[in-house]
């Protein structure tokens, strides 16, 4: 078996190449890579993101722009989808790789230990995610306001919001994300098994 997402949520003996670009190439020649990343993608960045979406404009009280929670969440998300999926296109092969070369090929704790892997990963590559989002569709940026135009309120007043330091808030964003996006990972091996498995029989 060519090495891909199967050898996580199946776990069997491979013998897959190391990372190269030939290894990615290989892995996402199969069609379930590509619906793995597909599906994680969406995951993390849409469920993730309604998750950080509230922890980072109502616990932490960072606000936004005058347009419904819904549009909110949907503009942060798919940014994220758009930013992030790349990212998570390198992460899936590396914690593969890294989850059967931990645990023995037979042992079943291989999917989780690829979902604690790839969670932790994906989590540190969003760390930066709180200062690419106010510069792209943070509230004042061409983005938000052409979004508010659209689908919100111009003229509604914004009330006033807090405002963390760069460091504070790619703490926070780790912090937060480090739990979530493991489970969130666990959530897509689990999601993963269901729509592979009546194609495998």
């Amino acid at each position: 078996m060519s090495p891909s997402i199967r050898t996580v949520l199946t776990p069997a003996p491979t013998s897959g190449p190391p990372l190269s670009p030939r290894a990615y190439v290989t892995f996402y020649r199969d069609p379930a890579s590509r619906l793995a990343l597909l599906v994680t993608a969406i995951t993390m960045c849409y469920a993730g993101g309604i998750a950080m979406f509230w922890f980072h404009a109502i616990y932490l009280d960072e606000g936004g722009p005058a347009i419904s929670w819904v549009v909110h969440w949907l503009l942060d998300s798919s940014f994220a989808f758009v930013a992030l999926t790349p990212a998570l296109a390198l992460i899936m092969p590396f914690a593969v790789w890294v989850a059967r070369s931990v645990a023995p090929a037979s042992n079943h704790l291989i999917p989780w230990l690829y979902a604690a892997v790839a969670g932790t990963a994906f989590a540190l590559a969003t760390t930066p995610g709180p200062l690419a989002h106010d510069l792209v569709v943070g509230r004042g940026t061409w983005v938000a306001d052409q979004v508010t135009q659209a689908m919100g309120d111009p003229s509604a007043p914004l009330p006033p919001t807090a405002d963390y330091p760069p460091l504070a808030a790619m703490a926070q964003q780790l912090g937060a994300g480090v739990p979530l996006y493991v489970a969130l990972m666990a959530l897509t091996v689990i999601l993963l098994r269901t729509l592979l498995r009546p194609h495998e029989r």
